[in-house]
């Protein structure tokens, strides 16, 4: 990090890196405050507003960490959500799911994802590594974004199945679901019905007018 950019950030964004990847075309790393984000063309990927958000999913959940050992992070992203868990359980065991190779490494560049403890990072899409995946979670997380739309197989009774699979009995999911338009407004109510045929128990709740969190438990 340069000096001058660290200063200037502190007046307006600094943009540090552009590019792009076969998943997305673009993907853009911010300085600002002194701090890194990785924003796609239309959102935040990590850190900046997503960072603020699940801190505060967290905080409202009031989670009982003591019994959270193993967490699955469907859209690992920067490490962002993976950061935050680590301040309530520094020991958690942590499996992070991300489809863009691109994104992994310019979180291992800027975020130093490498660094993090007890964290496992999975180059593979949530639906492909569920299909296979032996172990089971006491927490999954979903927030597994192309820019800002859910891939549609994310949003099927399969994947939901293979989800409840995945989760230990008494187990939690949070899936964080954008609502940027008419469009995904109205997929609210199938999804809500979609969670409460596969789970026992669901929540849904409004941090951010942008989304719908649900709250499923196994």
């Amino acid at each position: 990090m340069k000096k001058i950019d660290y200063i200037l950030s502190y007046l307006y964004p600094i943009t540090i890196e552009l590019t792009n990847s076969m998943w997305n075309p673009v993907l853009e790393v911010v300085l600002y405050t002194g701090k890194y984000s990785l924003n796609s063309e239309n959102t935040n990927y990590s850190y900046g507003s997503l960072h603020f958000l699940f801190k505060k999913i967290f905080r409202k959940l009031e989670l009982n960490w003591s019994e959270i050992n193993d967490v699955l992070i469907l859209g690992f992203g920067t490490g962002s959500i993976a950061e935050i868990i680590g301040n309530y359980k520094q020991d958690c065991i942590i499996d992070g799911v991300e489809i863009d190779n691109k994104v992994i490494e310019l979180g291992e560049k800027y975020f130093h994802t490498n660094l993090l403890k007890n964290v496992t990072i999975h180059c593979d899409s949530a639906d492909l590594f569920l299909e296979s995946c032996q172990k089971k979670f006491d927490l999954i997380i979903i927030d597994a974004y192309l820019d800002i739309k859910v891939p549609e197989k994310l949003e099927t009774e399969q994947f939901l199945v293979r989800v409840k699979n995945a989760l230990k009995i008494g187990g939690l999911v949070v899936f964080n679901k954008s609502i940027y338009a008419k469009t995904t407004r109205n997929q609210i109510p199938q999804l809500k019905e979609l969670y409460k045929k596969t789970f026992k128990n669901l929540q849904i709740m409004t941090i951010m007018p942008t989304g719908k969190i649900f709250i499923a438990k196994n």
